[in-house]
């Protein structure tokens, strides 16, 4: 059976071992106790920041790697990647972050200018650099079930408006799901719905729903980026489970 490997094991995570875990072997590390505990009954692996290897964690033939960036990020992507077998497929889980200085519509190949880097992208790079062959997915921002589009922003006001660039949670693990069958290699994906409502549209709409305060905007100027997912839809043909942000309360 071919083992995964899943480094980080939080709201996505955690879903992905969940949904794979009925057709193949799968292996979870968390660097936290209380991550540990919540994964009662499942092949985990609680290591610390100054040793991450343990060799049945990486003796897999998918190595997802799903922690935030954030502390010794680079420094653990690094150790992480030197004990990785190169015939591991590897799936490093990005950002549309990345995508800073942009307007307009955005597809994969927009970052190569940016001077600027976030550290999500100089994380992608480094691993890039490392790993030719990596498969990276920036994913828009995460919804569905508790996090709900205009929740932290109730009765607060933005300045002006913008396109949404969201992503249901089980469309990521759908397509986490097809590189893995597909055994996709050196490959960059936008993981975004095609479906870009404004701000003020959905969060009207999840305020009435839900009962929340309302978002203000000092302005109806629509501002900001487009994240294309058509090279994603082209490469698997593929169809969102949850294509309409504004339906992801449903």
């Amino acid at each position: 059976m071919k083992q995964i490997s899943i480094f980080g094991c939080g709201w996505v995570g955690k879903a992905l071992l969940q949904e794979l875990k009925h057709d193949y072997e799968v292996n979870c590390l968390v660097q936290s106790q209380s991550s540990y505990d919540s994964l009662e009954g499942e092949n985990r692996f609680l290591l610390s920041t100054n040793n991450l290897y343990d060799e049945k964690f990486y003796d897999a033939d998918v190595m997802v790697v799903a922690i935030p960036p954030r502390g010794e990020y680079l420094e653990t992507l690094t150790q992480l990647l030197s004990f990785l077998p190169s015939s591991t497929q590897l799936i490093l889980l990005s950002s549309t972050s990345v995508y800073t200085q942009t307007e307009g519509m955005v597809k994969e190949g927009n970052t190569q200018k940016i001077e600027e880097p976030t550290l999500m992208l100089k994380a992608e790079r480094l691993v890039a650099s490392l790993r030719c062959d990596v498969v990276i997915l920036r994913l828009g921002g995460l919804m569905g079930y508790e996090r709900i589009a205009g929740r932290y922003t109730a009765g607060k006001t933005k300045a002006y408006d913008a396109p949404v660039n969201y992503i249901h949670r089980d469309d990521v693990v759908s397509v986490i799901k097809l590189c893995i069958e597909y055994k996709s290699r050196a490959e960059i994906f936008n993981v975004i719905t095609p479906l870009h409502p404004k701000q003020s549209e959905i969060y009207a709409l999840n305020a009435k729903v839900f009962g929340l305060e309302e978002t203000y905007f000092d302005s109806n100027e629509v501002k900001g980026k487009v994240v294309s997912s058509e090279k994603l839809v082209y490469y698997f043909k593929y169809e969102f489970l949850k294509k309409d942000p504004m339906e992801f309360w449903r």
